[in-house]
């Protein structure tokens, strides 16, 4: 097995519809060590996270299946905790939308082992 740093996203800046951030491939799986979200716009911008498998489609309604949703403040960075910590198993993604297009940058990094 091999164990390299990655940082998965930088500054990818998300879309009102959802869009895979970091997947696993069959044969490797990756730990989010620390993730991130920053709201580059002056109003409040709701974020939606989901850690699924690679072919599960994300939803918001109530009682979907995200595992982190949040309104983030006026240019501010905001930790996604909800994440950190995970390992992404064999197949599996994290996607992410933003209720405003082209406001929030995203970083997700960690590690890959294969």
């Amino acid at each position: 097995m091999t164990t390299t740093l990655a940082n998965f996203t930088s500054e990818t800046q998300l879309t009102a519809s959802e869009v895979t951030m970091v997947s696993t491939t069959s044969s490797e799986q990756k730990f989010i060590g620390m993730a991130t979200v920053t709201n580059t716009s002056v109003l409040n911008v709701e974020v939606t996270v989901w850690r699924l498998l690679t072919a599960t489609t994300g939803t918001t309604v109530s009682g979907g299946n995200f595992i982190w949703k949040k309104t983030i403040p006026a240019n501010s960075t905001v930790r996604i905790d909800k994440i950190m910590g995970h390992v992404l198993g064999n197949s599996m993604k994290i996607s992410a939308l933003a209720g405003t297009a082209s406001v929030i940058n995203i970083d997700i990094s960690g590690t890959t082992e294969t």
